[in-house]
């Protein structure tokens, strides 16, 4: 980048402490937000903004309603920035002199919970040179924050696939009722409950942005006995919450198969219907730099995935045998 006798072009530290800070700003389009997560004045960042603008002679930002835009120089700078930063943060966790630190995992609360948390010394016993920390989050980190947040493998439940990052494995989920036992009478292929009207418990956000009755709208389709006037709807923002509530006898939850595992097995939540569970979402594994076949983010993949098979498969064993008696 030696273009200029003057140095205008030549890269230097100071100009390449000004992209880093651009690129802070262009992934979240905001002055103000860029200086917090910097912690130094949005005077400070728009100063520099101006000098790296003045210093290159181009115009990286137009401001259009009171928010930040890229221009199409900004979006190639923003580009070459990130694979830059792509390339950096590779090659340090090669250096066999680095460190290393803990595999950073993020997922939704209620997976920490209910099924990920309690299953850790397992893979510390099979995996002893690998450490986790593991980062429960109401909504996923997007993919231009992997590298800021420090994430190295995300693991989702949604419908679809998301688009940039590698998916290393994926099970898809099945759902179908639970509740807590002697909430609901068999009666064939309805039920009723010993209190006056079945609840029906939801967990509003199954993963961010879905619908909120995507679960129950599901179920109903094959089982139209659940779906009517006469049952009362409570609302959760999470599936652990419903889960939590239908184990103390408030309603019925829809269940997934991996979630409500060690729920089942300690017999504080039943099946609240015979019918066969339905697909639900997916859990997709998924990361921005796996590295080769033997490394510690694609080591966890797989055990998870195949731990959460074993799961689902115990799961659908319980099921049948409550179907058979």
């Amino acid at each position: 980048m030696d273009r200029d006798s003057d140095g205008t072009g030549k890269l230097d530290g100071q100009l390449l402490s000004d992209l880093w800070l651009f690129r802070s700003v262009a992934r979240f389009e905001s002055i103000t937000a860029a200086a917090r997560r910097l912690n130094v004045t949005q005077s400070a960042v728009s100063q520099r903004i101006l000098r790296l603008e003045r210093r290159l002679n181009i115009a990286l930002f137009v401001r259009r309603r009171g928010r930040l835009h890229l221009t199409e120089s900004g979006y190639n700078m923003l580009g070459a920035m990130n694979v830059v930063s792509s390339t950096l943060n590779g090659v340090l966790e090669d250096f066999e002199g680095v460190r290393r630190r803990a595999l950073v995992v993020s997922c939704a609360p209620s997976l920490a919970t209910e099924w990920l948390v309690p299953r850790l010394e397992d893979f510390y016993g099979r995996n002893p040179d690998v450490e986790l920390s593991i980062k429960a989050e109401l909504i996923p980190t997007s993919i231009d924050n992997f590298d800021d947040q420090g994430v190295d493998v995300m693991i989702e439940y949604q419908k679809e696939p998301t688009a940039g990052l590698h998916e290393l494995a994926s099970l898809q989920e099945l759902i179908f009722p639970v509740c807590a036992k002697g909430y609901l009478i068999d009666e064939g292929d309805n039920h009723r409950s010993t209190a006056r009207q079945i609840t029906r418990l939801h967990d509003v956000v199954p993963w961010v942005d879905g619908p909120m009755y995507f679960e129950w709208d599901t179920w109903v389709v094959t089982a139209p006995e659940w779906a009517g006037k006469d049952f009362l709807d409570r609302h959760f923002n999470l599936a652990h919450l419903a889960y939590q509530a239908a184990r103390s006898g408030q309603g019925v939850a829809m269940g997934r198969t991996v979630l409500v595992h060690r729920l089942m097995r300690g017999e504080e939540l039943v099946a609240a219907s015979k019918r066969p569970p339905v697909a639900g979402a997916t859990y997709r594994v998924l990361a921005s730099r796996p590295g080769g076949t033997r490394s510690p983010i694609r080591r966890f993949a797989k055990w998870l995935i195949d731990e959460m098979k074993v799961s689902q498969e115990q799961t659908l064993a319980m099921l049948q045998v409550g179907v058979s008696r």
